[in-house]
């Protein structure tokens, strides 16, 4: 895991993540986004969406602590039937 970004609690903002495929492999099945750790109130975290693209996703992540530390993980299936996991880490800042 090599990827680290920052957001403030009060934007919502995507994050990319690049997928290491095999010439012509594309994603073809989003498997689910984790975020850890899941937090039961309304400052939590969120995945508002997921977009996946031809060798990229994207997390579009809401809300957070300001001063925590998240880690964003997604599993995808690949057009050649592969299995991938992916991950960064999002510190939640103030404003």
């Amino acid at each position: 895991m090599d990827v680290y970004r920052t957001k403030r609690p009060e934007e919502a903002a995507g994050f990319p993540l690049d997928w290491a495929l095999e010439p012509s492999e594309t994603l073809a099945e989003d498997l689910g986004w984790l975020i850890v750790p899941q937090e039961p109130d309304g400052a939590a975290l969120t995945l508002r969406a997921g977009v996946l693209e031809a060798a990229r996703s994207v997390a579009v992540l809401a809300g957070g602590r300001a001063g925590h530390l998240y880690h964003v993980s997604q599993r995808v299936r690949t057009s050649l039937g592969r299995v991938l996991s992916g991950a960064m880490l999002l510190r939640v800042v103030e404003g």
